[in-house]
């Protein structure tokens, strides 16, 4: 049995989950409210995307997002910071480019005056499980 969660911990998982609801409705308007304007995300290639980058994608014309879901996800709070850990299972295409696989993904949020946003991210390829 896992540890019992409190409240804002169950807040960042609940956050989590709609960002993947968004991100599959294509919602940018609704991702950026939820991202801060300094975001910096790091892609499973290791490349660094900033929040025009990581919302922009959602109002192309030519990216779909077939699958995507979170699971095994671990949060911890430390202030106004709040670490997230867990799977991504993505599938898409951007363009004539093909993407997906299971990913090991971190997200930092911080408090804001508006709740809590997504400050920083990354996705790492999980080429073997443990």
């Amino acid at each position: 049995m896992g540890k019992k969660l409190n409240a804002e911990e169950l807040e960042i998982i609940t956050l989590s989950k709609r960002i993947v609801e968004i991100e599959l409705r294509k919602d940018a308007d609704a991702l950026s409210n939820l991202i801060c304007d300094d975001y910096v995300g790091v892609d499973p290639s290791g490349v660094l995307i900033d929040k025009e980058i990581s919302v922009g994608r959602y109002r192309r014309s030519d990216f779909e997002l077939f699958q995507h879901s979170i699971s095994d996800i671990s949060v911890s709070i430390l202030g106004e910071a709040a670490f997230e850990i867990g799977i991504m299972s993505l599938k898409g295409r951007i363009g004539s480019f093909d993407f997906g696989g299971r990913y090991r993904y971190t997200h930092t949020w911080l408090k804001t005056g508006s709740g809590w946003k997504v400050r920083t991210s990354q996705l790492t390829p999980i080429l073997r499980e443990a």
